[in-house]
């Protein structure tokens, strides 16, 4: 479903990323781990063209995107949960999730995207009315991910979606996102310093350092591994 070929890419003359390779397959999960700096939210932000690589090429269903507008990225079916969460904090939930939805043109479509998004989160139904600002940290964090599957995409990309969230609910997100894909079959590419959630979730996974990929494989393989222990399990 998804390529990237040996993309370099860089903010400022300063490389970011070092001829980065991988590939997404239809359903999977497919996990990006590495360190705060390692180049992974950089990764996702030249699939969705907020920024372009300077050398390789990105590839989606078989069409290349890596020079292709911001805005017809998410009509091809990629939707992007940045870091951060980035909601309308103003905004109630349940305009948070219409807004997500601005692609789907028949309002039929979007209210049965809707139900069906109230169904994976029954938090979010029980707080439609709410300002998204009003939700906790975990709870944002739903409503960001809820909103970008409003779109109905072909491939979620998640950015970092622990960050700054109760243990607790972390592994909550987690399952949700498994779920997701499990009974969607929706494709999901996650990006995480949270080595541990995002491996057991993964079918395969990428670990990045410095901008580069330096180890690939499937999760459970590299949990085993002495570099994945030492520098990101503390073992």
């Amino acid at each position: 479903m998804l390529r990237v070929e040996r993309i370099k890419a860089s903010y400022d003359e300063v490389p970011a990323l070092h001829e980065v390779s991988f590939k997404v397959e239809p359903g999977q999960i497919v996990s990006i781990v590495g360190a705060n700096g390692a180049g992974k939210s950089t990764i996702l932000k030249t699939i969705s063209s907020i920024m372009h690589p300077d050398e390789g090429a990105i590839y989606f269903e078989d069409r290349r995107i890596d020079q292709t507008p911001a805005h017809k990225i998410v009509d091809l079916g990629i939707a992007h949960v940045p870091e951060g969460r980035r909601l309308f904090a103003r905004l109630t939930i349940t305009q948070n999730l219409t807004l997500g939805a601005y692609t789907r043109k028949s309002p039929e479509h979007r209210e049965s995207t809707l139900k069906k998004i109230f169904k994976i989160f029954p938090v979010l139904e029980q707080r439609k009315n709410l300002a998204a600002g009003t939700l906790s940290g975990g709870e944002q964090q739903m409503l960001a991910i809820a909103r970008g599957l409003m779109s109905k995409p072909k491939l979620l990309m998640l950015d970092e979606p622990s960050m700054g969230i109760m243990p607790k609910l972390i592994t909550e997100i987690f399952e949700m996102v498994q779920q997701v894909n499990k009974d969607e079959g929706l494709t999901i590419l996650l990006v995480e310093q949270n080595v541990q959630e995002a491996l057991e979730i993964a079918h395969y996974a990428y670990v990045l350092q410095t901008g580069r990929v330096v180890m690939e494989g499937k999760p459970a393989d590299l949990l085993k591994t002495d570099m994945i222990k030492k520098a990101y399990l503390g073992l």
